[in-house]
């Protein structure tokens, strides 16, 4: 099945015939803001088309690595409030084939963590041994405040605390499911790792982006079946950590954005090992001293796990032509029903924070469509969309 992309460039021969082209002294592209002005169709003085592959909606493997360090009290009982209602809820409603696997020390007091149904098959009352469900597993391990990395990659064939996970949380991996790592942690990484395969010692003056790496490199050789064996990598690794929040609390960093040095209000570090993390793997960050905001942050997360899930949902940006740049702020995107019927036009937002229920798109690194639009083009054996995307000529 193909989703074929048309994306037409504007102003190819007259660099001032219409509105969207204007003089900027920008290389870059140029970015979204609350001016959105759709480029029209005969605004189009060049057109290519593309393809994008459309397959079937992946599984997805969702793994929660949360602190259980003193000062995550109130991060913890925010996960407790959230991860049913704001993140799973969201996930079972798209249809996205998930599960969620929680590394952290399971408990009831405040620094335990311990879910509730509909996620869990039982209450907290009844204990780990009636938490495991068809969706949710929970591998008992205490998280200390440095140390989320080591554990995740010693304890992936390693019992856990009382054996309820004999054969360790990689029991309970799918070789098909993509797998999106959610580390929740408000200190940094520093923590020794050996294996035959390698030894690295996280936080010990590296560049953040060479513990990454290391990571990576550890991850991979734990299982290629289960993460991916390059280039095809098949991971990803969110961070709600310490770093300090966007101008808007409840905006995450993109991958593009640079890795963020300052910490939050009530955090001894801006988590930036775990920044880098996500960054190469195209993931958000988040400042976890949101944690009042978590309903927000889960969200989010929980669309992006949605989109990751199908390829039909983004759709990666052209290069413009020689001495022009993308004008992001006039996409025009229209979906076409394979089935002939009356095409739709999708409005564009200005982050994935904005998406909420509406048949919309986003521009982050690329063309991202909201989970409402997501799910509906992948209810279509045969979608079609059309981009059409103005550009700028710089001067020159």
């Amino acid at each position: 099945m193909v989703a074929m992309l048309a994306l037409a460039l504007s102003c190819a021969d007259d660099p001032c015939a219409s509105d969207a082209c204007r003089t900027t002294t920008s290389t870059t592209l140029s970015a979204v803001d609350a001016g959105v002005r759709p480029v029209e169709a005969d605004q189009a003085c060049s057109a290519q088309s593309v393809s994008a592959m459309r397959g079937p909606a992946k599984p997805v493997d969702v793994i929660f690595v949360v602190d259980n360090s003193g000062s995550m009290g109130e991060e913890i009982a925010a996960i407790r409030k959230n991860i049913n209602t704001d993140f799973a809820e969201i996930i079972a409603a798209s249809g996205v084939d998930y599960r969620v696997i929680m590394l952290s020390r399971y408990g009831t007091d405040d620094l335990g963590v311990c879910v509730e149904p509909p996620l869990a098959q039982g209450g907290c009352g009844a204990g780990i041994e009636a938490t495991n469900s068809e969706v949710f597993y929970h591998y008992n391990q205490e998280i200390g405040s440095t140390d989320a990395l080591c554990q995740i990659l010693t304890t992936f064939d390693r019992p856990d605390t009382g054996a309820h996970a004999p054969n360790g949380w990689q029991a309970w991996l799918r070789e098909e499911a993509y797998k999106a790592f959610v580390i929740i942690s408000d200190d940094g990484a520093q923590c020794s790792y050996r294996s035959r395969e390698l030894s690295t010692d996280f936080g010990a003056g590296f560049d953040p982006y060479e513990d990454a790496l290391h990571f990576h490199q550890a991850l991979l050789a734990r299982s290629g079946a289960q993460f991916g064996v390059p280039p095809e990598v098949k991971y990803q690794f969110f961070s709600i950590v310490g770093l300090a929040p966007n101008a808007d609390p409840n905006a995450p960093y993109f991958p593009h954005a640079a890795l963020v040095e300052k910490a939050c209000d009530t955090a001894p570090a801006s988590g930036v090992v775990y920044q880098a993390l996500s960054i190469v793997t195209d993931a958000l960050r988040y400042p976890v001293c949101e944690g009042r905001s978590f309903d927000a942050v889960f969200q989010a997360l929980a669309r992006r796990v949605i989109e990751a899930s199908s390829a039909v949902c983004e759709f990666e940006l052209p290069e413009a032509p020689a001495d022009q740049i993308l004008e992001l702020d006039s996409v025009n995107l229209e979906y076409r029903p394979g089935d002939g019927s009356q095409p739709r036009s999708l409005p564009q937002v200005a982050a994935a924070s904005a998406c909420r229920d509406q048949y919309a798109f986003y521009i982050s690194d690329r063309i991202r469509l909201c989970p409402a639009a997501c799910s509906l083009l992948r209810k279509d054996p045969t979608p079609e969309v059309q981009i059409l995307i103005g550009c700028l000529r710089t001067p020159g």
